[in-house]
């Protein structure tokens, strides 16, 4: 599907997400444009894995996003701070017993969200890195599904299926347990077998499956904060914390900030952190996994781009750069929309 809209040509994003494709060694690739809440342009490319009888990547394949996944977690992190059960400002430690107590110290759910704790957890140990809220660390989505959890007495994917997956009928999304014909494989290396990540149900794990249309779909409904096709399905004071800058006042303004783990653009982060491309309005914000699967929402255009793969293949993290590629489709996404 290569068609134009207006006088905008999609052709050029088409190539580029075929070669990086190849440079991956991904066996599929997917990539979804949405603009004034419709699909503008769509392409589906590959198989499900390299191997002899592979399905063919479509509408309903599914990928799995690995950290895209936290967006949701962070979405029901957002839910149960504004209907008043968990705030921003709780210290961990009251939902974390299991953890020290001192080291934990005065880390709140603001710090998880932002990626700014200071802290490391090995099992049940926990130690301190750095000081709370001045340098950014690794995502830590498990830890904020078990504060959800014993918050709420529900599991992430319990709220995000019942709020949003069932009412936008997003049937293609889900916590696998067990294969499908839908599900795309991971491609570990070029002569390696395919695998399939599975795992519990309850939305804590990285077995998160998305079609290229249903992560199109939750991007843009955070686009229009939580309201689509004129009926309101979550209050948009969640989006409002979700996708806009939480990160603490004490973190070196040069450094990425953060919504609810959705990278935000600011133009005085240093480049170096920024995994946005300078092409990207401000107030622009982003989600990548490892596999490759992005979503890129463009408020300033009223839009989403959302692109797919499924390779882990990182041949020792030699010859890929994935900051460059993420920099370079955000900044071609938005010469195709603006």
């Amino acid at each position: 599907m290569n068609k134009l809209v207006g006088k905008i040509s999609f052709n050029s994003l088409t190539t580029y997400t075929e070669k990086i494709r190849q440079e991956k060694c991904a066996s599929g690739a997917a990539l979804v444009l949405m603009q004034d809440n419709k699909i503008v342009y769509e392409h589906y490319s590959g198989t499900h894995h390299f191997e002899t009888g592979a399905r063919q990547v479509d509408v309903n394949s599914q990928f799995n996003v690995y950290s895209t996944r936290v967006t949701y977690v962070g979405l029901a992190i957002a839910i149960a701070v504004v209907d008043g059960v968990l705030s921003l400002d709780d210290q961990i430690k009251e939902y974390l017993p299991e953890f020290n107590e001192d080291i934990l110290g005065d880390t709140t759910i603001r710090h998880l969200v932002t990626r700014c704790t200071g802290l490391k957890f090995n099992g049940q140990e926990v130690s301190r890195v750095f000081e709370l809220g001045t340098h950014l660390e690794g995502k830590r989505p498990d830890l904020l599904a078990l504060i959800h959890k014993r918050a709420t007495g529900k599991t992430v994917a319990e709220i995000i299926t019942a709020k949003v997956f069932e009412p936008l009928g997003m049937t293609h999304t889900g916590w696998m347990t067990e294969g499908k014909a839908t599900l795309v494989c991971d491609i570990q290396s070029p002569d390696s077998y395919p695998t399939l990540r599975l795992g519990s149900n309850d939305g804590s794990d990285r077995n998160l499956y998305v079609s290229a249309r249903d992560l199109a779909l939750w991007g843009n409904l955070h686009l229009n904060k939580g309201c689509i096709g004129g009926e309101r399905m979550l209050p948009e004071e969640v989006f409002t914390l979700t996708s806009t800058i939480q990160s603490p006042d004490t973190l070196p303004e040069e450094l990425s900030k953060f919504g609810f783990l959705w990278w935000i653009k600011d133009n005085k982060v240093s480049y170096q952190y920024d995994e946005l491309g300078t092409e990207l309005p401000e107030g622009s914000y982003q989600i990548l996994g490892a596999s490759g699967c992005s979503c890129t929402i463009i408020p300033q255009f009223n839009a989403v781009a959302v692109r797919m793969y499924n390779s882990l293949y990182t041949n020792n993290n030699d010859e890929f750069d994935y900051i460059g590629d993420i920099r370079r489709f955000g900044n071609m996404a938005t010469a195709c929309l603006k």
